[in-house]
């Protein structure tokens, strides 16, 4: 069964369009900087954030807190490569984006394929011009494209429910 849906998209004004595209081109700086606070400003007050290991962060002070201290330790020297595939306008004022991108670890000069994502992004407009209300992060992790691709997603998946939070390991 498919479900087909009427989708009817406002008019496209390229202002718009282009703070959108900076907004996330400053999301890529402040990530370079390791500027967790300059990177939550780039989300609404009540921003749902969901990271590509399913964590959901809450809020733009909650957004700016994490990120700071993944800055600080993990993903410390880091820099997030990135590109929009699409902007919709589905209603004034509310923009649905998809991008691309990874994360180039310290000391290396491009991302690796594991850390290939994709995001849904959604961006409202406000006072404070545009903003992201809602971000969610998958790694593109393609199951049907070979047996060694369905291998690696099953061994990963078994570990998972083997070692994964609130199991006991052995």
């Amino acid at each position: 069964m498919h479900a087909r849906s009427e989708h009817h998209e406002t008019s496209r004004d390229p202002a718009d369009e282009r703070a959108i595209r900076e907004l996330f081109e400053k999301l890529l700086e402040d990530w370079a900087r390791g500027d967790g606070g300059a990177y939550g400003s780039r989300f609404t007050e009540d921003a749902d954030y969901v990271a590509f290991d399913g964590s959901h962060t809450r809020g733009r002070e909650e957004i700016s807190t994490s990120h700071q201290q993944l800055f600080d330790k993990f993903m410390k020297g880091t820099r997030l490569t990135g590109r929009i595939e699409s902007i919709k306008f589905p209603a004034p004022g509310v923009a649905l984006v998809h991008a691309t991108g990874g994360t180039v670890m310290r000391g290396k000069r491009e991302p690796s394929p594991e850390r290939d994502s994709i995001q849904t992004l959604v961006a409202v407009k406000s006072e404070e011009g545009w903003r992201f209300a809602a971000f969610h992060n998958a790694r593109v992790r393609p199951i049907g494209r070979g047996l060694g691709a369905f291998l690696i997603w099953a061994i990963t998946d078994r570990l998972w429910k083997t070692f994964g939070p609130g199991r006991n390991a052995a």
